[in-house]
């Protein structure tokens, strides 16, 4: 009978074959495709890598705008009125 532990470890090692694969399958993509360049595959790529960075640059700055207002470093509101959407 197989643990948990096991299958657990089998799990991600099938989704790391997978992910593996995937990434294989993109290249092979790319690299048959005769009308797109080594260049072309190079700057996509980066593009992709750049995209992530943004994403969590954006969630970074969501995120430590939430801390702020949660901790009370945030802009003195001297009104101290509830938003109406409240």
């Amino acid at each position: 009978m197989k643990t948990l532990m096991t299958t657990e470890i089998n799990w991600k090692n099938e989704y790391s074959k997978q992910r593996k694969d995937r990434m294989q399958d993109a290249i092979d993509d790319y690299l048959n495709d005769d009308k797109v360049s080594a260049r072309q595959t190079y700057e996509e790529m980066l593009s992709g890598v750049d995209d992530v960075i943004e994403y969590h640059k954006t969630a970074y700055c969501r995120a430590m705008s939430l801390r702020d207002l949660m901790t009370g470093n945030t802009v003195l509101n001297l009104d101290h009125r509830i938003p109406e959407r409240y």
